[in-house]
């Protein structure tokens, strides 16, 4: 899949499955019940943005950027 391919389908959204361990689901609850995300699918995704920032992959991370990613405090 090229780079123009991703982005003309940036809002398609394919449904995985993933398994954590529990001390991973119960820092995914904190952060909702203190209401830093919606729902663990939103702090999943910006935690996705962030790691591709990191390794230098800003173009995928600019193309995941939603309104439902969190605001700067």
């Amino acid at each position: 899949m090229d780079m123009n391919e991703c982005m003309s389908d940036k809002a398609t959204r394919v449904r995985i499955t993933l398994t954590l361990t529990k001390v991973y689901v119960d820092a995914l609850d904190w952060l909702v019940e203190e209401g830093l995300y919606m729902e663990h699918q939103v702090a999943i995704r910006d935690a996705l943005r962030h790691l591709f920032q990191f390794h230098g992959l800003e173009s995928f991370a600019d193309m995941g950027v939603e309104a439902d990613a969190p605001s700067e405090p």
